[in-house]
């Protein structure tokens, strides 16, 4: 009777332990920030790509790089105007992910992470770099690998998580220097890429800081606007990711003014 007890006593135990153990590994995920989704015309606007690793999600390992909305590869090709971009239906396992550092070695990629984007076919890496009116996307190309060069980083997951196997998709490339997401889009002339934030006044962006975006004076597609730069902002700021903020805007060069005679 004492040694049936005995065995009821422990099992009553760990049956406490077990539940206790289950209550707090329920409060400990539910203590933890939980990521906020991003409303699904933003995602569908910067969360376009696919990265197609010819093995590991490691930086050094060649990947194709595939564009969600365009349904078609990105890959090196000469054109007359414009970066040297374009689109094909077959997969150019042609980019590789690479550190600052040291170019040669190769370790998980992770979200957030600055990195450079190396093009094998062309043997240079993919940089931001200012063009005329009418001449294509503010892209160009650079030799040298050092911390100018690195200024593509992933986005779509927490920082520092790394980005898992291959296929990743829904990935968010972002650009340090332009300091916003590379999306595909039509426009007249080049490849059809843009920034996300093309087009988008910065008044709009004065009125994401200050958090009117519901104010009767503003027009309903600037709402809209709005409310999506809004949306970003908040899953940015969750996702903890660094290099986010827009760039200010240009102001313009100070008129030169004429000198009022000196005294005699």
């Amino acid at each position: 009777m004492s040694r049936a007890m005995s065995h009821r006593a422990i099992a009553s135990v760990l049956g406490t332990l077990m539940m206790a153990t289950a209550v707090s590994q329920v409060q400990a995920s539910a203590a933890q920030p939980q990521p906020v989704p991003l409303p699904n015309p933003t995602k569908q606007a910067t969360a376009q790509w696919t990265l197609k690793f010819s093995g590991p999600s490691h930086t050094n390992v060649p990947f194709a790089l595939y564009n969600q909305r365009e349904k078609d590869h990105l890959y090196y090709k000469k054109r007359p105007i414009g970066v040297d971009l374009k689109w094909s239906k077959y997969a150019k396992t042609e980019w590789k992910f690479m550190k600052c550092g040291s170019p040669g070695t190769s370790s998980p990629i992770r979200y957030d992470q600055q990195l450079a984007l190396y093009n094998t076919s062309y043997k240079q890496y993919l940089v931001y770099q200012k063009r005329g009116l009418g001449r294509g996307i503010n892209l160009g190309w650079s030799k040298k690998l050092d911390t100018k060069t690195c200024q593509w980083v992933v986005h779509g997951g927490r920082a520092g998580k790394p980005l898992g196997p291959s296929p990743v998709r829904n990935v968010m490339l972002f650009n340090t220097v332009e300091r916003d997401y590379l999306i595909n889009k039509w426009r007249p002339a080049g490849v059809n890429l843009r920034w996300y934030r093309y087009g988008v006044e910065d008044q709009i962006w004065d009125l994401v800081k200050k958090g009117v975006c519901a104010a009767s004076v503003v027009s309903d597609k600037a709402k809209g606007a709005c409310a999506a730069l809004k949306a970003l902002e908040e899953f940015q700021k969750a996702m903890g990711y660094s290099h986010t903020n827009p760039k200010p805007p240009s102001t313009p060069k100070p008129t030169s003014t004429t000198k009022p005679p000196s005294k005699v």
